[in-house]
């Protein structure tokens, strides 16, 4: 070929190659230039060998843009307020596109357990793959997060390499998977993960590819590491605002206590009523308040009413000083109790117990002034009665517009303390006194019938000390210093139906007739002795014979020995009567009973019979 032309050849392949690098041709198409020129010269021959390395070294650098640009992409997205796992979704995306590879998926370390099980995939196919979970040291993921090195494979399953694990190689196998590239995740130089990507036919992957591949699993190691730490994050700030939520309600719990102490000790202090109290505690607690005494009886309550069985919340506390129990607190509502509630329900357990110590206290002195008030109405030693009535005022008792009586009380073997208390108990029922005069519990109490209030009180204090006891009175009476006057007849009364062995009974001065103002002091066994002589051998006959000897004797006193009366009331003959007499008479041994003495004698000994029965 002649010189000119030869030129004219090499020129118009240079001018293509320029204008084909101008318009970054790829470099098949120059590769096909320089294959085109015919016999090129050797300035020709090199610009076409420079052309090309300029064109690979172009690709190159584009690539390098397109990769520094996905780095800068995810490193955007680590600063991004998304969710961790959207992050990895996105990098895993990135490095397929990047890599032109078919999928790209992390594999994460089981803190618990150590196998690498998959947290984020991007073009698999199977679910089988997507599960995958394998031991240490077993396939591509389970050396590079053993080891901490890259690996990368162009024929997974027939790499002697790898030490397969059947069920893993199944589902690589199932997913088509040929050729896999892993490099490991680290985060403060430990091992957390691995990121992969794979091809489904066989491929080599470079240096720049697998450096390319670290990149982007740096970025997820720093996308997990962020996840925990904002998870642990997270963890404190809950632990944190419970640790608030829980001092709160200590806060509140302790203001809550506060001013119940602030509301139940005044009341302590100034000894209020139980039933305020009971107010108090209920409106504290917006719930139904008890306070039962250690006998079961209800002392105070308020509030709302008892919830049906198994509604609602209760709790009891027993109310005590020391070891001395004086009843129980009873709280019952609709709400749960808390630990404040429960503070608040014991502390006004303890403000119940001050009440009741203090209100037995209380109960004691007035008890005390009392029974003074009654030894000094019924002692031997006169008073200024206006003194007395002012006393009496104080006290809240002996009402001048009122009658009282005045009731002696025996009590036979019952302790003398047991009795006393009892009577002040009765006698608090009733608005009356109660005390202790010559050894006897002695009772002045608001009533015109004096044998109705000795009845009423041998029954009363029977029932409360469970022993027997007499009771005699005397009144009434409307001045207050006729009251000493009425102490004896009453005292005489209650001596006489304890030596007739009337206990539980009670009597009247009045109702005892002459004996009762004749008897001061009897023995029980002299009574049994003047019975025993005197009638002792009728009533005798009369059970062992069935006759009326000692009705007929009491009918005869009773109609001024007349015979023909007494027959008329016994509703016989005379001359049954007159052999009644008869039979009196030696059944006695005598007719002395029919005297002037003996009669007086008989009819005593009657009376006293027809008292103990």
């Amino acid at each position: 070929m002649p010189i000119a032309a030869e030129h004219s050849t090499s020129t118009g392949s240079l001018t293509a190659l320029l204008r084909m690098l101008a318009d970054e041709a790829p470099a098949e198409e120059l590769t096909a230039v320089l294959d085109g020129t015919d016999r090129p010269g050797p300035a020709v021959a090199a610009a076409l060998a420079d052309a090309g390395r300029v064109r690979a070294l172009l690709e190159r650098t584009a690539r390098r843009e397109r990769e520094g640009q996905a780095l800068l992409q995810t490193a955007a997205d680590l600063t991004s307020l998304r969710p961790g796992d959207d992050v990895l979704v996105a990098i895993v995306d990135r490095a397929r596109r990047l890599l032109a590879c078919d999928s790209s998926y992390i594999a994460l370390v089981d803190e618990h357990t150590g196998d690498a099980y998959m947290r984020v995939t991007a073009g698999t196919r199977t679910l089988a793959l997507r599960q995958v979970r394998q031991a240490m040291g077993y396939g591509v993921g389970g050396y590079v997060i053993q080891t901490g090195r890259p690996l990368a494979t162009s024929d997974y399953l027939n790499d002697e390499r790898i030490r397969h694990d059947p069920h893993v190689a199944a589902a690589v196998a199932a997913d088509a998977v040929v050729s896999i590239a892993g490099v490991p995740m680290t985060s403060g130089g430990a091992v957390i993960g691995a990121l992969f990507a794979a091809d489904r036919h066989h491929r080599t992957f470079d240096q720049d590819e697998i450096a390319l591949l670290a990149s982007l699993a740096a970025h997820a190691a720093i996308v997990i590491e962020n996840a925990r730490l904002f998870e642990r994050v997270q963890a404190d700030s809950a632990g944190l605002r419970a640790a608030n939520a829980r001092l709160d309600a200590h806060r509140e719990a302790l203001e809550r206590a506060a001013r119940a102490h602030e509301e139940l000790m005044p009341m302590a202090l100034r000894r209020a009523g139980l039933d305020e109290f009971a107010t108090a505690v209920a409106a504290l607690l917006d719930a139904g308040v008890s306070l039962v005494g250690v006998d079961g009886s209800v002392l105070a309550e308020a509030g709302a009413a008892l919830p049906a069985a198994g509604a609602g919340a209760a709790r009891e506390v027993t109310v005590q000083a020391g070891h001395e129990s004086f009843g129980t607190l009873r709280v019952h509502r609709a709400a749960p109790f808390d630990d404040g509630d429960a503070r608040i329900v014991e502390r006004a357990a303890q403000t119940a117990a001050l009440l009741v110590l203090m209100r037995r206290q209380t109960d004691g002195v007035a008890r005390e002034l009392r029974a003074e008030l009654v030894a000094d109405l019924v002692g031997a030693s006169a008073a200024d009665p206006d003194v007395l009535q002012r006393r009496a005022a104080r006290l809240g008792v002996l009402d001048p517009g009122r009658a009282h009586c005045v009731v002696v009380v025996v009590g036979g073997t019952l302790p003398r303390r047991t009795l006393l208390a009892a009577a002040a108990d009765l006698a608090d029922d009733e608005g009356g006194l109660a005390g202790e005069q010559g050894g006897l519990a002695v009772l002045v109490l608001p009533d015109a019938d004096a044998g109705a209030a000795a009845r009423r009180v041998a029954a009363a204090l029977s029932a409360t000390t469970g022993t027997p006891v007499a009771a005699g009175a005397d009144g009434p009476a409307g001045e207050i210093a006729a009251l000493r006057d009425l102490h004896p007849g009453a005292a005489r009364s209650a001596r006489l139906l304890g030596a007739l062995g009337r206990a539980g009974q009670g009597v009247a001065a009045d109702e005892l007739g002459v004996l009762g103002a004749l008897l001061d002091d009897v023995a029980p066994e002299r009574v049994r002795a003047l019975l025993d002589r005197r009638i002792g051998p009728l009533t005798g006959y009369d059970r062992e014979h069935g006759t009326p000897l000692v009705e007929t004797v009491r009918c005869y006193f009773a109609h001024d020995r007349n015979p023909p009366a007494t027959a008329r009331a016994l509703g016989v003959h005379v001359n049954t009567v007159y052999q009644r007499i008869a039979r009196i008479d030696a059944v006695l041994g005598d007719e002395d009973w029919r005297s002037a003495r003996g009669s007086l004698e008989m009819q005593v000994v009657l009376r006293f019979l027809e008292l103990l029965r």
